[in-house]
């Protein structure tokens, strides 16, 4: 199974019920792996597929929720990202560690995790040295929450705290995130 992260500034949106509602991954734009999935990807596994597990660290022995809802939102050019609206098993130890994670941004990054259901769900974009996977089809597993993701720009859509009775919603603009990796840089000897 292919796991592809995304960064996520995850907080939850109803602390009763354990809804949690984020961006869950970048579509359209090449990710930290070199992969771009593209915007229709997730379309036929969300149609068939929900509700989709979600999982801590894509530890399937920590199964902490489920996706009730997602769908592809552009964002601008050929950015899109992933919306999801996610139900943490509040029942559960796990779900309610989860969520509190999730809620308090100590853990603020995305993971889905996924098969490629044929050698057509994939073409090649060779350019020189450099090759580039489009990911044009996928069957969605599982979605994780997790320290380091690979997919750019993931952010909470809402949250709302015990001592809050507002619900925080996306901001207008997202700070661009850079998504390519640098060079190190050698160090400068001190004047």
């Amino acid at each position: 199974m292919i796991n592809k992260l995304h960064i996520s500034e995850a907080k939850g949106v109803d602390d009763t019920q354990g809804i949690v509602e984020a961006y869950v991954n970048t579509m359209g734009i090449k990710d930290h792996d070199g992969d771009v999935i593209d915007s229709e990807a997730f379309d036929s596994s969300i149609r068939s597929r929900l509700p989709i597990p979600v999982l801590s660290g894509h530890d399937q022995s920590q199964l902490v929720g489920k996706v009730l809802f997602a769908q592809s939102e552009h964002i601008s050019g050929d950015e899109h990202r992933l919306f999801a609206r996610m139900q943490m098993n509040m029942d559960t130890q796990a779900g309610r560690d989860a969520y509190s994670n999730i809620a308090g941004a100590y853990v603020r990054e995305w993971s889905v995790g996924f098969n490629i259901p044929g050698t057509d769900a994939i073409a090649y974009d060779r350019d020189g040295k450099e090759s580039v996977r489009h990911i044009l089809d996928l069957d969605w597993v599982e979605v994780s929450s997790v320290v380091r993701g690979a997919s750019p720009s993931t952010m909470t859509v809402g949250a709302k705290s015990e001592t809050e009775t507002e619900t925080v919603t996306v901001p207008e603009t997202v700070p661009d995130v850079e998504t390519e990796p640098h060079e190190p840089t050698e160090p400068q000897e001190p004047a």
